[in-house]
Formats: structure tokens, sequence, C-alpha cells
């Protein structure tokens, strides 16, 4: 048990997103209580709209490289949804303009608690941009595809796109319509594990500045 606020505060500091995993498998039980750990984040008024779909499976896994390629050794994903059947989550995030971020709020306070309750389990994640406009690696097209690609994406039917991540998960995976992704989340065991001191990403290292930098001054 974390038995500190200093404690804790140290597990905070030492998560970092691992890209690189080394294979090893992850009990399906302690998958069921990271995501248990995401459900009991608060929610816009009390919507618990969010939705967990488990990939595990080595096929499964195959295709998500497919459209995050940068993941090696992952041993589960975890996509998260918005269950937009519910009544308020109607009303909240398509019929009232002042609530229509909540679900991404929703998104981030479940997956802080999801992040660090694995890591508190010797478990590595990483969190990762993953939606309906996100397409496979490109593959050689003819004119008139590419040409019909373009028209379809420019209308909004990306569900008719076979190359695209919707297309995914409403034909093979068989997902309702009324699962809206939000992003995606990679569980497993570090092979490499970035060094905070000397690690860079985004063009800057991942080591943070003193508090103060981060405050807006008055």
């Amino acid at each position: 048990m974390i038995s500190s606020t200093e404690e804790l505060m140290h597990l905070i500091k030492e998560r970092r997103s691992v890209r690189k995993f080394n294979g090893r498998k992850i009990h399906r039980e302690d998958i069921l209580s990271i995501i248990e750990a995401g459900t009991w984040a608060p929610t816009g008024c009390n919507n618990q709209e969010l939705r967990f779909l488990i990939l595990d499976k080595e096929e499964e896994l195959i295709e998500i490289l497919k459209f995050k390629p940068f993941f090696r050794g992952v041993s589960t994903v975890v996509i998260i949804f918005c269950d937009m059947s519910l009544l308020m989550s109607c009303k909240m995030y398509h019929e009232y303009k002042f609530e229509r971020h909540l679900p991404y709020v929703d998104t981030g306070l479940a997956l802080a608690n999801m992040v660090l309750y694995a890591k508190r389990k010797g478990i590595e994640s990483c969190i990762f941009n993953l939606s309906k406009y996100h397409m496979r690696r490109s593959e050689d097209k003819t004119i008139k595809q590419k040409l019909i690609s373009r028209i379809k994406r420019k209308l909004g039917l990306y569900i008719w796109l076979e190359n695209n991540f919707e297309f995914y998960l409403r034909h093979h995976l068989k997902l309702p319509r009324h699962l809206e992704i939000m992003c995606g989340v990679a569980f497993g065991f570090a092979d490499k594990y970035p060094d905070v001191n000397k690690f860079k990403h985004g063009g800057k290292k991942i080591m943070r500045q003193h508090v103060n930098y981060y405050i807006v001054p008055r």
C-alpha cells in the first residue's frame, strides 16, 4: 500500500510512457483491476459513460500496430469509448454546447487512475491518440481508389474506408455505432525504460521544470 503522500508523489514522477515492451503477457485479472480503477474516476453529472474494450489476442494486436506501428511487444491495448446511447450523454455531449468537452475530461480522469494503478502493480503504459480519423499506413492504390478515398474523407464517411480504424471497429470487431472512440492505452512490461534525465520527446526533455515554471503569473 502507498503509505505516505511522498510515496504517491514518487509514483507519479516515476511513471513514464513506454513504447517498447518485452512481450510478457499481463494476467486478465490485472487488466480488469486496472480498468476498475478507471471506472472509479469522476464523470460529468455521474454519467458513468465510459466503456472499455480489451484487445490482447495476437491477431488484434497485429491490427492495432498497423495504426500505431511504434509499439512493440505490447501485452494489452485498451480502447476507451463514450457510450452515446445514454440519455445524459446525448444531452451533455451533443445538445448542450458548453458540456461537449466533458467526455474528454472524463476520459483523462479515468486514464490517470488506470496508468498510476498499473504502475503501482509494476505494469507500464502509454496513452495514445486513436480515433475515427486514424488510417493504416499508406498502401499502394490506383488513382481512382485514391480519389474515391479522398471524397469519402471529405464527406466524413470514415466508416466506409477499409483502411480506417472506425471501419476496423465496426466491420471486423462488430462494435455498435453508439460507442464513440475516445483514445487508447497500451499496457505491458518495459523492454526499454526512458531515462527521465536524458530522454526527449517532441523535441524537449521529459524531465519537468520546477513547479513555478507552470504557474500563471498574476
